[in-house]
């Protein structure tokens, strides 16, 4: 299975869901997905990748362990963003009527697939 696939697969199953992508921690996107074509995780791919290197390191710092997920809501969307290993983690992006729950299980399920296709 292809990382597309396994975004398809992800989004297809969370109503709300704008898009999605596998990116690297180092800001690069290593592929994405967009239901709307307003979404492009591209465009803020560094910033998050930011985001989630400063949590790990709050984290381990306060000895809370290893961030597993964020969940950043704005005005209009809400990202949820989970770790796939030290080098890339996965984001999907939902409308703010989106099913909350639903896209944090699907990313919780793609997580061991991306992990076996990065292997």
């Amino acid at each position: 299975m292809d990382f597309k696939t396994i975004l398809n697969e992800m989004v297809s199953n969370v109503d709300g869901a704008i898009g999605a992508g596998l990116v690297g921690t180092d800001g690069i996107v290593i592929e994405q997905i967009a239901l709307k074509g307003t979404f492009n995780i591209s465009d803020v791919g560094a910033e998050y990748a930011t985001i989630i290197k400063n949590a790990k390191k709050a984290s381990e710092n306060f000895g809370l362990g290893k961030t597993s997920e964020i969940l950043i809501s704005t005005e209009r969307a809400m990202m949820i963003m989970n770790t796939v290993s030290n080098s890339y983690f996965v984001a999907i992006a939902l409308d703010l009527e989106g099913n909350l729950g639903r896209g944090r299980l699907e990313v919780k399920k793609a997580i061991p697939k991306f992990e076996k296709e990065l292997t």
